[in-house]
């Protein structure tokens, strides 16, 4: 799920405590996402998502109602489904692997649609001063304080990007290509799969409509009105000195595109189906990161 705050207050007022513990366990939740145990208020663990696709930390709406937190100011959160006003919480502390933000004012998300019951999602403020090593075939995260040795971290193959902006948030892209064409992805650790826009689909020559695709699951996001898309094999997929052959990937017109800046041309979310191989070095202060070998392959 991609999560962005439209109208911003301060996140947060002072940044981290301590250094990384140790690598913490991905874990997979009820479909695809993963999920790391986080401490809110000194409490916990509860499951969280890591987020590049957020701007900004938040709660699922049954876990505020559970732990009775009184709702705050109400702003716009956006998601790749569309927008919606919440109430924001103000947490004492957040903290993952050892790393904290404190005075956080955290948004209230609606539950899932998806049957997944995390309590929350850490986004680029927690990761803001850290250098995040998502090891996926490792099932493994490590938050890692800054500064960090980069020439003991990475591997002598490792591909460097320097992530673009968007128009509207803290995300970062990278340039993206299916069989000929050329596009623009937002990194996203919090999308379950990888989702182009129909404008991506035709530069490459693919019909949805075709035999090959069949109807996929309803998107939600934020919104309570889903989105309907196809799903089906795109051909050569190549993004960061990577080249996958004919993964699936959904076709799905996001009103986030536009917010991004780059919705009338070709357009992807990058989502976790296809970093899954790799490890992904992500250090969003400096707007780099890093696609390499995992050290469980």
């Amino acid at each position: 799920m991609m999560l962005r705050r439209l109208l911003t207050a301060a996140a947060l007022s002072a940044l981290s405590l301590g250094s990384a513990q140790a690598t913490v366990p991905l874990r997979p939740a009820a479909t695809f996402h993963l999920v790391l145990p986080a401490y809110v208020d000194g409490h916990g663990p509860y499951q969280f998502m890591l987020d590049t696709g957020a701007d900004n930390s938040g709660l699922y709406h049954w876990f505020t109602e559970q732990q009775g937190f009184k709702p705050g100011e109400v702003h716009d959160v956006g998601g790749q489904t569309g927008t919606i006003s919440v109430p924001s919480y103000h947490l004492a502390s957040l903290a993952i692997d050892g790393r904290e933000i404190r005075d956080v004012e955290a948004d209230d998300f609606p539950n899932r649609h998806d049957g997944e019951i995390e309590a929350g999602v850490a986004g680029n403020d927690l990761m803001d001063g850290t250098v995040v090593v998502f090891d996926f075939p490792c099932h493994s995260v490590s938050i890692l304080p800054k500064p960090v040795d980069l020439k003991h971290l990475l591997t002598p193959h490792a591909h460097m990007v320097e992530g673009g902006p968007v128009t509207d948030g803290t995300q970062l892209t990278l340039p993206v290509q299916i069989g000929p064409a050329k596009g623009i992805a937002v990194l996203d650790t919090g999308s379950s799969d990888t989702r182009i826009n129909p404008q991506f689909a035709r530069a490459a020559g693919i019909d949805p409509a075709s035999a090959a695709f069949y109807d996929a699951e309803k998107r939600f996001g934020v919104s309570d009105t889903p989105i309907t898309s196809r799903k089906g094999p795109v051909g050569t997929v190549r993004f960061a000195g990577i080249e996958l052959r004919n993964p699936e990937i959904r076709v799905i017109d996001l009103p986030v595109f536009s917010s991004f800046g780059f919705g009338d041309g070709p357009a992807m979310i990058l989502g976790l189906d296809l970093m899954q191989g790799h490890r992904l070095v992500y250090d969003h202060e400096a707007k780099r990161f890093w696609f390499d070998a995992s050290t469980c392959r």
